[in-house]
């Protein structure tokens, strides 16, 4: 009889317990930002500080190579957008939107080697692609969401050019996973990716190391591909 009348309680505890350590996610699949629950503004919404315009490289490139209009920050040319702090696990969240014809993307945990003569993305790049492919009933690992050339995105949620679109990427030890529009289309584990220039499925890629063994910490990249992009509302929460 003792036993049978508290089982409900420990019970109950359990539960609160389980929930109250998940982050608070909203009906849409995107968690809810709480600047009282560990989550950082990114971006302040009317200049670039915590940011430096760099070449891909990581050397000094010109300041006005991305600007602040209307809230949100958008390319003007001629250099990526970096990140001034490092992050190693971490959920970060955002809005994008794209012109017709954008390429762009957001590249996490990157370490630069400024001495190296191969280009950047040579051993390995976590990138997430940011395009204009609202209109590809089959995407790739190449379009909208995809890891670049390392997972196709499982649906294509990119809106049309011209509208914002929300994007939430968690990176947890080894697992990646991008939330886009309210679902979920990636979701992996880098430990499966034990050999150079080769994908688990067979396909290839261009990295000439294993993506397991990327860096698990580095700065945050918004790309410079040569073509408009804008975001705006970026925040993150570490989780390390």
């Amino acid at each position: 009889m003792h036993r049978a009348t508290q089982t409900p309680v420990v019970l109950s505890l359990f539960v609160i317990l389980f929930y109250v350590t998940l982050p608070a996610v909203g009906a849409d699949g995107h968690p809810t930002i709480d600047l009282g629950q560990g989550w950082q503004q990114l971006f302040n919404g009317k200049d670039l500080t915590g940011w430096t315009a760099r070449s891909n490289r990581g050397r000094p490139a010109r300041r006005d190579s991305w600007v602040v209009e209307n809230g949100a920050i958008a390319r003007r040319g001629g250099a990526y957008l970096w990140s001034d702090a490092q992050f190693g696990d971490f959920i970060l969240d955002l809005e994008f939107k794209v012109a017709p014809k954008t390429n762009s993307g957001i590249i996490i945990r990157h370490k630069p080697n400024p001495q190296s003569r191969k280009p950047y993305w040579w051993d390995g790049l976590l990138e997430v692609q940011v395009l204009d492919s609202a209109d590809k009933a089959k995407p790739s690992m190449h379009d909208c969401g995809s890891l670049y050339d390392m997972v196709a995105p499982s649906k294509n949620t990119m809106k049309k050019p011209g509208k914002w679109n929300r994007m939430t990427i968690t990176a947890k030890g080894s697992k990646i996973a991008v939330v886009m529009n309210g679902r979920k289309i990636v979701d992996v584990d880098l430990d499966d990716w034990t050999e150079a220039n080769k994908n688990p499925d067979g396909t290839p890629n261009k990295y000439h190391r294993p993506m397991k063994d990327m860096s698990r910490r580095g700065h945050i990249l918004l790309q410079e591909h040569g073509h408009p992009v804008w975001y705006r509302n970026i925040y993150i929460k570490p989780l390390d």
